[in-house]
Parts: structure tokens; sequence; C-alpha cells
């Protein structure tokens, strides 16, 4: 099991700034849903509300809250915030907020730690006491006096600010290292398996390759060291080392396809109702720039339909807007996406045919696409509709005619195990826009060979009837790639 490290960030503001603080733990606990877990760590906010208890101090509230959370040397990450409030004196410093900023700095330049980052609201606000104008002039005069050791930044709105945030956290993010752990040897034995194949021809095939493995495994040399088998050449061929283990993933990390692009996306934000999608990319090359551009919609009125995949998510999305952002030379692309209402459609739409139900012709389906099973159907005399049915029906936004990673394992031309999570993507999206499937509850893809994938599947359908319980598909076998 991976091991899951917890990096905590002191958050620090005055009173006024409340909108911001909020989006500090909307933007963390997104990030912690999506890009957090592939390199092995989540984020924890700590601020005092919530985070404290009451207390007596006969220094006042602030050394209460020192004493409970303020622990500087703790903390991977301090964010302070300001607009028009310094906030309450304290006997140590001109306000609570910058004597937290003291104490970071004082942690930093022993331990080199909490990373500090200060951010400013500057916008209009009118100003109707003396109280509320020298509380200005302190934020005023406390920005002046850490600017030529820090590198702050300046926001008009609570949204910019979140925008910036989100951009700031995920580029920090990124250069944090992967935080790994050996797998356990429970993992790496199931690891081992394979799974049940799909059919006659594949059964005897695996059997043979076990023979295989058996006779030259059991081969070694007067030193005691194994020699090479000729399964561990043709995976080590491929580019998984010499160990000969199956990879397997059930999960496509922080990778989104856009079309017929793969990237790897810096965040991604879905609204509650998955109505709208907004995905943050760093491209890593010249043409995958180009091709964030030119997603870019020519008139706000002919927005572009693109597929979209991420996760165990998939749809038909229009481009609603392209902003690249560029922060200290590094460009930043933000895409927001909306679901096009076109392409949903009802399972209500389907239809069973003679002995066949419309969940025993998604099922059909399914195997075609990922096994590629071909339907054996006894009808010859209506072989021709039923067939239109396997493939997706009349009203699919996409239908299946044939298995759909041969042709994706000839055109990427990348590592195995890099393949795993692009052909994952693929199949989520033509499992849903298909509408094989509603839910994706499991896609588990492994290479137990050079040219061969396992596959294990569990996804649930629609239900056409609000009463009815919703059916569920789950077959696993071998997938040949070489067609």
């Amino acid at each position: 099991m991976q091991q899951v490290d917890v990096l905590k960030i002191f958050l620090a503001s005055p009173g006024d700034v409340v909108r911001e603080r909020n989006y500090v733990k909307e933007v963390i606990d997104e990030i912690n849903r999506t890009t957090a877990p592939s390199k092995g760590v989540r984020l924890e906010v700590v601020r005092s509300e919530g985070n404290v208890f009451p207390g007596y101090h006969p220094e006042g509230g602030q050394a209460v809250l020192n004493a409970q959370i303020a622990n500087m040397e703790e903390y991977a990450l301090f964010i302070g915030i300001m607009w028009n409030r310094v906030g309450t004196p304290t006997p140590r410093a001109v306000s609570g907020t910058i004597e937290e900023f003291e104490r970071a700095v004082k942690a930093w330049k022993s331990k080199k730690q909490p990373d500090i980052w200060f951010y400013f609201r500057q916008a209009a606000a009118s100003f109707n006491t003396d109280e509320e104008i020298e509380q200005r002039q302190k934020v005023l005069n406390f920005r002046k006096t850490i600017k030529p050791c820090s590198f702050i930044r300046d926001y008009k709105t609570p949204s910019n600010f979140r925008d910036e945030f989100r951009i700031g956290i995920s580029l920090w993010l990124a250069k944090l290292p992967n935080k790994t752990s050996k797998p356990s040897i429970a993992a790496a034995n199931q690891n081992k398996k394979s799974l049940i194949p799909a059919t006659k021809s594949q059964t005897a095939t695996t059997k043979g390759n076990n023979k295989k493995r058996l006779t030259s495994n059991s081969t070694a040399d007067n030193k005691g060291k194994s020699t090479s088998t000729t399964l561990t050449k043709k995976l080590s061929s491929a580019g998984f080392g010499s160990t000969g283990r199956t990879r397997s993933i059930n999960t496509s990390g922080a990778l989104v396809m856009l079309n017929n692009n793969f990237f790897l996306t810096q965040s991604v934000e879905t609204q509650a109702n998955q109505t709208v999608v907004t995905v943050h990319i760093s491209p890593t090359n010249s043409e995958q720039e180009a091709a964030l551009r030119n997603l870019q919609p020519e008139q706000s009125y002919n927005k572009k339909p693109i597929a979209y995949a991420y996760q165990d998510d998939a749809a038909i999305m229009q481009v609603e807007s392209v902003v690249s952002q560029s922060i200290k030379g590094k460009t930043i692309f933000i895409l927001t996406l909306s679901r096009d209402p076109s392409s949903q459609r009802s399972n209500s739409m389907e239809i069973n045919f003679n002995s066949y139900s419309a969940d025993q012709i998604a099922e059909l389906r399914a195997r075609l696409l990922l096994l590629n099973e071909t339907p054996s159907i006894h009808e010859k005399n209506n072989f021709s509709q039923i067939d239109s049915w396997v493939e997706g029906g009349y009203n699919n936004a996409v239908n299946i005619k044939k298995n759909i990673f041969p042709d994706l394992w000839k055109k990427l031309k990348i590592p195995p195990s890099k393949f795993l999570s692009h052909a994952r993507l693929v199949a989520v999206y033509y499992l849903k826009m298909s509408w094989t499937v509603e839910d994706i509850l499991e896609l588990k893809l492994g290479l137990i060979e050079s040219n061969v994938m396992s596959v294990q599947f569990r996804g649930k359908r629609k239900s056409p009837y609000i009463n009815q319980e919703s059916a569920v598909i789950q077959f696993k076998g071998n997938c040949p790639l070489n067609g």
C-alpha cells in the first residue's frame, strides 16, 4: 500500500478576507481529490476557526493560538492574506497575523520550513473611521516592509485570488518528489496472477506460456543466479524492467483526454451538478501547447465540441474558454468546459430484441469493446438488426464496431506502463458515451505479456424505471493487443 504523507498548511489572515480563506480550503480539497494522490500526499489546512479550542493565557488569546497550532516548524507552507486590516494587536507584534508571519520567518531561517506566501487584495474600499484608515496604513507599511524579501502576489477580487492560488499550489505540489513505498508481498503476489481468459484459444495460449515459464524458471547457474526467462525478456524489452511483474492500474490518475490528445493535469474542478468542468494543464512541449490553443472557440456562439475523459467520467464537452497564464516562464492553460446537451440521451431508448434484453445487449457491447469478443448470434435472419444494437443503437454519441485497444496500441507507440492509463481513459469514454454503463465501478487493466492485456470490468447500468434496480455488468478476461 502506498504511504500517504500529510503536509500541513498554516493559513493566517485578519477578518476582512473570509471569502479568500474559504477559497483556500475549497482549492485544497480539490487538489486532494485530484493531483495530491498521485504524489502520495494529502494537504491539510490549519486555521484558527475549527482548529483551536478555548483556552487561557496571561499574554492573551494569540498566545493560546500559538500554543495550540502555531508551531511553524510543523508546517510545509504558510499562507498569509491581507486587504484593509492587519488585525488585532498582540503584546509581541502589530497584529496576530503579523506575529504568525514572524514566527514562520523564524522557523524558515532555522529549518528552511515552511515556505512562505503572502497575498494582498488591491481593490477599492471606503473608509468611514480613523481606525479603518489606520488599519489600512498598517497594511501598506507591512507590505512595504516584507516586499524586499518576498515575492508577493496582488489580486483584485476573491475569485482572482482563488485562480491565482490554484495555479500556485499546483506548481508547488508538482515540484515535490513523489512519495513511494515498497509494495506488500500480498500485492506483489496478486500482480503475478493472470485473469480468466476470454476464449478457448486464449486459454490454450496461456497454458502454453505457463509451461514455458516453469521450464525456464527452473534453470540457474552455478553461482545461484537465475537465468533470464523468455517471458522476462519479453517484458523487459517492452519497458517493464527485469522483475517480470505484471503491471496493472485501476485509475488514470491525473491524465485527461481531450479529443485525440492526452495531457497531465495540474487540477480538475467539477461543479456539483457535473455540467461545468475547469481543467488546469501545464503543457510539456510545443505540440501540446499548440493543441490547447487550438481548442479556443473562434466565436462565442460557435463553441467546439470535444471528447472528454477524466478518471471515471466522460462526456462530449463544449469549450467555453481557453486562458493561458505564464508564471516564472511556465505556462498554465485554464480550460472551461460545459457538457454538450445534444450528446445526452436516456437508456429508455434501448429495446429488447428477440431473446436478448437491453442489458444483455449492453454486455455483448462491453465484451466487444474490452475483450474483442465477437457476439455469437444464433438468429441469423436477424443478425444485422441485433448487430446494430450491439454496436450502440441509432442515437448514441459513439458506436462500438470493434475492440479499441489494438489500434490504440499501434497509434500511441508509448511504453506499456504509460499505455495502460491512456487505454483506460479511452475505454471509459467509449463505455459511457455508447451508454453501455452509466457508472464505472471497476476497470482494471494489466499487461501479462508484451502483447496481451488483462481486463477486469464492473459497471452499473442506468435503470429505465425509477423503482427498478440498476443492472450491473461484470466480467474479466484477456485482450490481445496485436489485433
